[in-house]
């Protein structure tokens, strides 16, 4: 009975034929496992995105097929390894003769995090991306995190020092921050079984970098601590981004990587933000990815 039912998308042609370079579906809402660098793994829920391009002859794809793709593999822990099969059994499933598939899954990381004199622990929850693109020629994968930080103003502090001499009190400013990174583990041209990079160590790259974490749940005791540690770390934009790409050049198995910092400044209307990345050839850049 199925197959006698009319499909407009294969048996019709497009008013226009003009070549669609992304189709598909997005804000789907699927859980999944996913494996701790602490052992065991999380079930956690994730918001997805699956597309492929379509060619100028081409009406449209069976958006359905996309996520009876997808419902085969929900219960395996995600890896790249994995967006790569769903995406390869996608493009035979909808057959476009795709130049590019995407896959990408955006979900939220808890970690527990220990206050620092007190001990209380607690969860934080940090807003990641695991994301793969296949072509005919080459799979690419990339995780992205995005870690909030606090940053405290050099030149407010250093003002607040020049009213202090005068017998005059001021508070330097402070203001949340975020770092953006996107990772690039291996060049999956040359070598397909890329390393690990867990995504608690590109956190842990971030937050080692710039010192000033954040934390859900804090005493006093531990915000006299933070207040220590801001006052020995001051930073611009500038200073913050240029920690974390130390950071990640010496973090491992990278290929590639970008960054973006953003400063929400408390005393202007505007952030001040940075955007750094790698520059291996023919690696990321700033417009396509941030």
């Amino acid at each position: 009975m199925i197959r006698k039912l009319p499909d407009l998308q294969h048996e019709s042609s497009p008013e226009f034929q003009i070549y669609i370079h992304q189709v598909g579906v997005q804000n789907v809402k699927v859980p999944f496992r996913l494996d701790s660098r602490y052992g065991g793994s999380h079930e956690l829920v994730a918001n997805v995105t699956m597309s492929t391009d379509l060619g100028a002859d081409k009406k449209g794809i069976s958006m359905s097929m996309l996520l009876r793709t997808l419902s085969n593999y929900l219960d395996r822990p995600l890896k790249s390894k994995l967006i790569r099969q769903i995406l390869e059994e996608f493009e035979t499933a909808v057959e476009t003769n795709s130049k590019e598939s995407q896959l990408k899954f955006e979900f939220q990381l808890p970690i527990y995090k220990r206050a620092p004199k007190s001990g209380l622990v607690f969860p934080q929850y940090y807003d990641c991306v695991f994301e793969g693109r296949l072509t005919p020629k080459n799979f690419t994968f990339f995780e992205k995190v995005i870690v909030q930080y606090g940053s405290y103003c050099p030149c407010s502090a250093s003002l607040c020092e020049h009213l202090k001499e005068q017998g005059v009190s001021g508070y330097p400013h402070a203001q949340r921050a975020f770092a953006e990174v996107i990772v690039k583990v291996t060049d999956t041209s040359i070598d397909t079984s890329p390393a690990i990079v867990w995504l608690e160590d590109i956190i842990d790259v971030v937050e080692n970098s710039v010192k000033t974490g954040t934390y859900p749940l804090l005493r006093r005791v531990d915000e006299q601590e933070v207040a220590r540690i801001a006052a020995e770390n001051p930073m611009f934009v500038e200073d913050s981004i240029r920690r974390i790409a130390n950071g990640l050049n010496h973090m491992g198995p990278l290929y590639d990587w970008i960054v973006k910092c953003t400063h929400q400044e408390s005393i202007h209307t505007s952030d001040a933000i940075a955007v750094m990345w790698k520059g291996v050839q023919g690696g990321f850049n700033g417009s396509k990815f941030l």
